[in-house]
């Protein structure tokens, strides 16, 4: 018997060294954050943990636009990266903000592209065309976009397939509506901070000279795209709008086979091998390099240039001292 009581109490704690173990890892497993699966360089990761310590909200977001972006592409990886390095930027460019503000500047970056991919999303849908109207008119009332008076003034040029139906154009005026019922439903967000995050969607776009050439294309006439594009008029956009364009300037994301610059540059702008990719890809951060609005903005972008160029150069076969839009001129599908 006292060998049978022995086995039973050695089974016994087997049994609740085991339920432990199972437990812990359940615990464990239900603590991770849902961006712990993908990779994000530094010093990128070290500036997201910081704004989660600080703004515990802000991972109710994050959740959000991860679980968004998976169920809109099949392949989410790089434009999850590109949202986390947007927001990490905004939180570590927006120190001078107060608190309340700093944490606007990244709620923005986690959710500014939240209806790139979303088919539905678009000006040529009625509803969604209503629903954008009444907040762009909303917002002005509250006095926002008046160094932009030409936004929202063709309502025609809007509805314009070739721009209303191009989410890559018009992501930003979709994007601040979706925005602000995500926020709004979160929690921790007042409605002039939603009004905030809305206007900082809104004004974050104006860096991307080539959206601005495809809309005046679109619409045949010259400085058409101010009707899309409002400028960035306060801090927080403007540091949602540096903070999107210095994202593009990662490494990882401009220089590797595969990245998303080079896909673009094969699939938007019709690159044939490694140095076309390369060559379309040095003309896009060229022009881009010069469209910071914030000292910060400026000085981060050029950091990053400094490192990304000598790759595209690299990669177009030319040497270091070379000069690839002197040498090889301007991409024939910019000209």
């Amino acid at each position: 018997m006292d060998g049978n009581r022995k086995r039973e109490r050695w089974k016994k704690l087997i049994v609740c060294l085991i339920a432990g173990i199972c437990v812990a890892g359940m615990a464990s497993s239900a603590a991770a954050a849902s961006q712990d699966k993908y990779g994000l360089p530094e010093p990128y990761l070290s500036w997201e943990k910081g704004f989660l310590q600080e703004f515990p909200p802000l991972q109710g977001l994050m959740d959000t636009m991860i679980g968004t972006t998976v169920m809109q592409l099949t392949a989410p990886e790089a434009d999850i990266l590109h949202n986390r390095v947007c927001s990490a930027l905004a939180y570590e460019m927006a120190k001078t903000l107060s608190k309340q503000d700093r944490m606007l500047a990244v709620a923005t970056d986690i959710l500014h592209n939240i209806s790139k991919e979303d088919k539905g999303a678009v000006l040529t849908n009625p509803e969604v065309f209503r629903r954008a109207a009444e907040m762009v008119s909303k917002l002005k009332k509250e006095g926002y976009f008046k160094s932009s008076p030409g936004f929202w003034s063709d309502d025609a040029l809007l509805k314009n397939p070739k721009i209303g139906a191009n989410l890559g154009l018009i992501h930003h005026i979709t994007g601040a509506l979706t925005a602000a019922d995500i926020a709004g439903k979160s929690g921790g967000f007042s409605g002039k901070d939603i009004e905030s995050i809305q206007v900082a969607i809104l004004e974050h776009s104006t860096g991307y000279w080539y959206f601005r050439a495809s809309v005046d294309d679109a619409a045949g006439r010259k400085d058409a795209w101010r009707v899309v594009y409002p400028e960035p008029e306060n801090e927080i956009a403007k540091i949602a709008h540096d903070a999107d364009l210095i994202s593009q300037f990662v490494p990882e994301s401009v220089v590797p086979d595969g990245s998303k610059w080079r896909e673009l540059a094969k699939k938007r702008w019709k690159a044939k091998d490694t140095r076309e990719e390369a060559h379309i890809v040095y003309y896009v951060f060229f022009r881009l390099f010069e469209e910071a609005k914030t000292d910060k903005g400026r000085a981060l972008a050029k950091e990053k240039w400094e490192q990304i160029r000598p790759e595209l150069v690299k990669l177009m076969g030319l040497k270091s001292d070379q000069d690839p839009i002197k040498v090889l001129g301007v991409p024939k599908i910019f000209t």
